[in-house]
């Protein structure tokens, strides 16, 4: 859920390395499927009993649409909001404070393995480079 600017949804696979496997490891509106997690308008799904094994996490994104709002940054008046439900019912929901160093990016949530199952944790770290800067330290080629 966001206010303000529009926002888009993706999610990154990550290996133990925190770095992905291949560039086809992006999920979002233009590759909306990848082992297991499917994107929509503005959810990220995961059905974690078809993640690979060399999937150790998962990173929900955030980004704001600057095609659509070039100019607009995650701040007092473009903020987000988390809400998952899991299998169980159980609900989390999580709206990190706004941040103040023009940042267009953040990385909403982590679903990472934990023992022989899965959990889940709010991270909220913004990135001003965008999702370039994002990308490069996922290990994603981003062409010019």
């Amino acid at each position: 859920m966001t206010t303000g600017a529009p926002v888009d949804v993706s999610a990154v696979l990550l290996t133990s390395h925190g770095r992905v496997r291949g560039d086809h490891d992006l999920v979002f509106y233009n590759h909306p499927h990848q082992d297991g997690v499917h994107s929509s308008t503005a959810a990220i799904t995961a059905e974690l009993r078809h993640i690979p094994a060399d999937v150790h996490s998962i990173a929900v994104i955030a980004s704001i649409d600057l095609e659509a709002q070039p100019t607009a940054v995650f701040d007092q008046q473009s903020i987000w909001r988390a809400e998952t439900t899991q299998p169980s019912g159980t609900n989390f929901s999580f709206e990190p404070a706004p941040f103040t160093s023009g940042e267009t990016v953040s990385i909403v949530v982590e679903i990472y393995r934990h023992a022989s199952g899965w959990k889940m944790r709010a991270v909220g770290q913004g990135y001003d480079t965008g999702l370039a800067g994002l990308a490069a330290d996922y290990g994603i080629d981003v062409e010019p």
